[in-house]
């Protein structure tokens, strides 16, 4: 019980209730645990249930965090900011010097809301949200004193973008309740802090989405808002609360249209994109009908998730309904008996190679992820029981957070991650479900905090989907017990190959290593040229596989990404192009490598070094 009495934050918190009910409340709890501990519960009550995998085996990834130089370890202030700390950051990648080579970036949190507000909402620099940038071999070094990336309040998301199409990837930063920070990359590995831009919101912003919603060459922005609070607020919440998202009301989202000159209007009602009431973490750009036009999804905690469709014009629909996206078939699969999921991380791509994107949602404990299948570009068939075992889906009893689609044998399917994690401890977990009836909702699923991630390989067909669990045999990735949260996925050390990062609660960030057996890959990163036009809707053809460039999403997480294609024994791949404008380009046999495509120019090598030929690593 010292967790508990001894916080000054928690004691003083609890003298605004009658004094004589909280010592009641205490002693009782006090007798409740010594009783457990006598039973030989003590163990499950504070510490959880042991979540990792026994017997595993292979080397699909490697842990080199160390060797990476990614040091970072997020924190957060819970006795004070309650809630928010538990929502962890993200993590994002992109190339944000031009060398070819992905960066990084993770989103830190305040580590003292006393001290922070003390000293002018501020905190020192190495407690804030980190750049690493790669130095071309898999390994980073900390670049955020020089690089003018000064990000020190409550930190959630961040989304890489280029929002001025000068071809060099900004960053975007949202914030719980406090406004969101916005860094315009001026090309020469520094930045520069834009004001009054309209994008910084000021609401509880997790998802951040870039698109082009008129055909005007300008990526406009979603700002996919959480819920009505902020660090004031939760420090006033009493420290006896464990008020649970249901208890909030959410925020309306925004959208935002680039009038040039890093200046964004407000265009949410005029676009009809509000979505009034959701509770939003995740949002995804995608073409769903193949129509030319960026549609767009957007995934709610505990609310209806909302599929909008570009009707052109600068001007959305919602087709929720129609579509079958809004709420799942199957509604009493939800951890609390509702029709809603409690929507987190997300993915919109093609997984069953019928040239049509389709969507997965990661979810809560008790709710499997949701998975809709592309059915002609009309309708989304809800595919997660096919797919992933039904009431066997091992996901299924724990907190699913980030997701990344990755090509992990480069076999030409792109395969998942997912990674996992308990909202609270088990201690709090006790502690909430005893002074908040409703915060009993915190311990549903497997008694865990720190949880197992996981690895699957897609088995897909043109109209069926199939995943098989292979985090058995994954090696080091099958090993991790984290509180997961943020996690991205991109080709670190320039093998060809797709590696991982997570960004977890309570331990430090980890670097994983592909090392999978596997076949060649091909890497186009779309390049804003001489018009400055925004590149995002590319649509990239290699043999047989097609892929339009959008911001990839996760979990609180959009990275700037070159569409990989995994070509399996293939050296080769015939590639054409069509650009957001609608012209196109025959880029013909095009051998494994990485390559930059700037439209009216000729192809170049991605990296630095000379374009990697196909053979191995």
């Amino acid at each position: 019980m010292r967790l508990l009495i001894d916080s000054p934050a928690i004691l003083s918190q609890a003298l605004t209730r009658p004094i004589l009910d909280f010592v009641r409340r205490v002693l009782a709890l006090v007798v409740l645990l010594a009783a457990a501990c006598g039973s030989g519960a003590c163990s499950l009550i504070l510490n959880g249930e042991d979540s990792r995998r026994k017997n595993v085996v292979g080397s699909l990834f490697t842990d080199v965090t160390k060797a990476s130089g990614v040091k970072f370890r997020f924190h957060g202030d819970i006795m004070d900011a309650k809630l928010i700390p538990t929502m962890g950051g993200g993590a994002a990648l992109a190339d944000f010097d031009g060398d070819g080579n992905l960066d990084l970036v993770l989103v830190q949190q305040v580590k003292k809301a006393s001290k922070w507000r003390k000293a002018g909402h501020t905190q020192p620099l190495a407690d804030c949200t980190r750049l690493f940038r790669n130095r071309g071999d898999g390994t980073f070094e900390d670049v955020t004193e020089r690089s003018g990336v000064v990000a020190c309040g409550w930190g959630v998301s961040a989304m890489w973008a280029d929002l001025d199409n000068d071809g060099f990837p900004d960053l975007v930063i949202g914030n719980a309740g406090d406004p969101n920070l916005v860094f315009r990359n001026k090309g020469d590995g520094t930045f520069e802090k834009m004001e009054a831009t309209g994008l910084e919101g000021g609401k509880f912003t997790i998802g951040l989405m870039a698109l082009d919603i008129d055909g005007d060459g300008l990526p406009d922005v979603y700002l996919g808002n959480y819920l009505e609070t902020d660090s004031l607020r939760e420090s006033k919440a009493p420290a006896t609360s464990f008020m649970t998202p249901d208890e909030y009301k959410g925020q309306d989202n925004q959208m935002l249209r680039n009038l040039g000159g890093w200046k964004w209007a407000d265009v949410t009602d005029a676009s009809g994109t509000r979505d009034p009431g959701s509770k939003t973490i995740g949002a995804v750009a995608l073409d769903y009908d193949g129509d030319g036009k960026t549609d767009f999804y957007v995934a709610n905690d505990q609310w209806r998730n909302t599929l909008f469709h570009n009707e052109g014009g600068g001007v959305f629909r919602d087709v929720s309904d129609e579509t079958g996206t809004g709420f799942p078939e199957e509604g009493s699969v939800t951890a609390f008996g509702r029709k809603t999921r409690s929507g987190m991380g997300l993915v919109a791509v093609d997984f069953d190679g019928d040239g049509r994107p389709d969507l997965y949602v990661t979810n809560y404990a008790n709710e499997p992820n949701t998975l809709y299948r592309n059915v002609e570009g009309a309708t989304f068939a809800e595919s997660e029981r096919e797919a992933f075992g039904g009431d066997h889906d091992p996901v299924l009893p724990l907190s699913k957070w980030g997701t990344a689609a990755l090509d992990w044998d480069n076999d030409g399917k792109d395969d998942l991650a997912v990674s996992s994690g308990q909202i609270l401890s088990r201690l709090f977990t006790v502690l909430g479900g005893w002074f908040n009836p409703k915060a009993k909702n915190f311990a549903v699923g497997e008694k865990s905090y720190a949880q197992r991630q996981f690895l699957f390989h897609n088995e897909s067909a043109p109209g069926t989907m199939t995943f098989r669990d292979v985090s058995a045999d994954s090696g080091d990735l099958g090993r991790l017990v984290i509180v997961g949260r943020g996690l991205s996925a991109g080709d670190l050390d320039g093998d060809g190959k797709e590696d991982l990062v997570f960004n977890p609660i309570d331990v430090a960030a980890i670097v994983l290593r592909n090392t999978a057996p596997g076949g060649n890959a091909l890497e186009i990163l779309p390049v804003a040229g001489a018009d400055r036009k925004t590149v995002l809707g590319t649509r990239v053809t290699a043999g047989t596989k097609m892929k339009e460039f959008y911001v990839a999403p996760s979990y609180a997480g959009g990275s700037w990404l070159p569409l990989h294609f995994g070509l399996g024994a293939a050296t080769s791949a015939r590639v054409t192009v069509r650009w957001p404008d609608g012209t196109a380009e025959d880029l013909g046999d095009l051998p494994a490598g990485a390559y930059r495509l700037r439209k009216g120019e000729a192809l170049a090598p991605l990296r630095v070094s000379a374009v990697r030929r196909a053979g191995g690593r």
